[in-house]
């Protein structure tokens, strides 16, 4: 099975008080543990394990060769494995009765081979039978398959953490960038789809991806404080916080960009979904769509530990239809789905939302309604500078568009400033698309394209990153560093290399 890897293993046995060595496969010849191999590996019984254990200085020259522990009493599997920890192994043991219980409890791993009582006090059990010679048994055999499922559930673990974190930071940071500089926000079915679309259904099909056929020669980080845990978190969030200062830079050095804060226009406290209406929050929308599919996604490569992401279907739908839904926003006309998320948005499209089942009912306001745009404020200091104007609501003297009137402000301001003027259906008074109608956050085709391009350049860095850094080259190279450096350090202990040969795990055969 493995256990033994050279050539000699020795017994060690109790006679007459002493320890006496001896060779299995050779009984009468004369043998002890430096001769005729001093690097042999040793097998000892239990009246043998218990005269080296009061021997310590006897112990400490052999306890790394000892790999074979015979017909140990309950007492004495609890010492064996603790001896081991304080040695600074990582002692798992695999038992199958009740005397295994006790070195079941003390392991750091221990695997009960059984249903039974074993099952009750081990952190792991399995009663599957073995595979090839062990087929009719419960055997060792499934170690593999619980280390291969474990290590999987452990990388999956991460890669929700690092998600969660990349969520927690990125929104935060949009979100304070947003409200005070700008008091403007993200619209309702933004939220919603983010907390859903991404956060349950995409994190849902994270998990679904098997552990991998074949066991890695390293396990995943566990550490969430780890070089490669930060740089997982820190890397998608700086590209989407440079990502959102750039778009932002250029947004605001176009022509016809018109800054928007809503308490220019009034806005009441009902319409705070609306506060989405408006150049800068349809960026937000974009950026916080594709950093959060994206980190969800990435997350999800196989890896060592996981099978490719490829045979994860519903992962991969998910994030195909993000990334529609994402660039097609960015570069299409004003339509429905477009004033969904207030991305691209003109008033006549937002109206017609209203016609979308099953939203609009849900709606608290947003879907089919008007849409508080920019240009709002120039029909508004028109009607209330007005002399004849009545107000709706004396506590609220400003006038405020509603769909019962189609949007418009009354006859004698359309008359002065009509629905098709370059001040109302384009941005600033240039004429940027000729397919908005009304107040609108309408880009430039130019700016689409612009703004495409970024949102593509960032899913293709992100996706480098992780092939080239956390999975690829920078990531073996860094480990073959830390292997050379565990094996200096294990050097430095001589009754260590034997045994450990730059592992630090134990394997016992009790």
């Amino acid at each position: 099975c493995g256990v033994v890897t050279t050539s000699i293993c020795l017994r060690g046995t109790m006679e007459n008080g002493k320890l006496v060595w001896n060779d299995p496969d050779n009984e009468g010849r004369r043998v002890s543990p430096d001769h005729p191999d001093p690097h042999c590996q040793l097998a000892l019984t239990c009246s043998a394990w218990r005269y080296l254990y009061e021997q310590k200085q006897d112990l400490e020259h052999l306890w790394g060769r000892c790999v074979v522990f015979a017909r140990m009493k309950p007492d004495d599997k609890i010492n064996v494995v603790k001896y081991l920890q304080g040695r600074g192994l990582v002692v798992g043991m695999a038992g199958d009765g009740g005397n295994d219980c006790g070195g079941l409890r003390a392991a750091h791993a221990g695997l009960a081979l059984s249903d039974a009582e074993a099952s009750m006090v081990a952190p792991f059990s399995t009663g599957r039978l073995g595979k090839g010679a062990a087929k009719n048994d419960i055997s060792l055999t499934t170690v593999p398959d619980l280390i291969r499922e474990g290590r999987a559930c452990l990388a999956t673990n991460m890669a929700t953490f690092m998600y969660f974190m990349v969520y927690a930071f990125l929104l935060t940071t949009l979100r304070t960038f947003y409200i005070v500089f700008l008091n403007i926000s993200l619209g309702e079915w933004v939220w919603m789809t983010n907390d859903i679309g991404v956060g349950v259904i995409m994190m849902f099909f994270m998990t679904q991806s098997w552990a991998k056929p074949t066991l890695a020669k390293y396990r995943p980080t566990a550490t969430l404080l780890g070089l490669r845990t930060i740089s997982g978190v820190m890397v998608p969030y700086g590209l989407g916080c440079i990502l959102l200062a750039l778009l932002t830079v250029i947004l605001h050095s176009t022509a016809w960009y018109d800054p928007l804060n809503p308490n220019w226009i009034h806005v009441l406290p009902k319409d705070w979904m609306k506060k989405g209406d408006n150049y800068d929050s349809a960026i937000g929308v974009l950026i916080l769509f594709i950093v959060l599919s994206t980190t969800a996604y990435v997350n999800t490569y196989g890896g060592d530990f996981r099978r490719a992401i490829c045979r994860n279907v519903g992962i991969n739908i998910m994030y195909a239809l993000f990334l529609f839904v994402v660039f097609f926003m960015a570069l299409s006309k004003p339509n429905e789905l477009n004033c969904i998320y207030r991305v691209n948005c003109d008033t006549q499209s937002s109206l017609a939302c209203k016609n979308i089942p099953v939203l609009s009912q849900l709606s608290v306001g947003g879907t089919g309604g008007c849409f508080l745009g920019v240009q709002v404020r120039y029909w508004q200091e028109e009607t209330d500078s007005h002399p004849d104007y009545v107000p709706l609501d004396p506590d609220h003297p400003w006038w405020q568009p509603v769909p019962e009137k189609d949007c418009l402000p009354p006859g004698s301001t359309l008359a002065k400033i009509p629905l098709n003027s370059t001040t109302i259906s384009t941005g600033k008074g240039f004429k940027v698309v000729d397919d908005c109608t009304g107040p609108n956050n309408c880009y430039s085709w130019h700016f689409k394209w612009l703004l495409a391009v970024c949102l593509a350049i960032y899913v293709i860095l992100y996706h480098g990153f992780l092939q080239l850094v956390l999975l690829g080259p920078v990531a073996r190279a860094l480990r073959g560093r830390q292997r050379r450096e565990d094996k200096r350090l294990l050097s430095d202990d001589a009754s260590s290399d034997s045994s450990s040969d730059g592992s630090e795990t134990a394997d016992l055969t009790v």
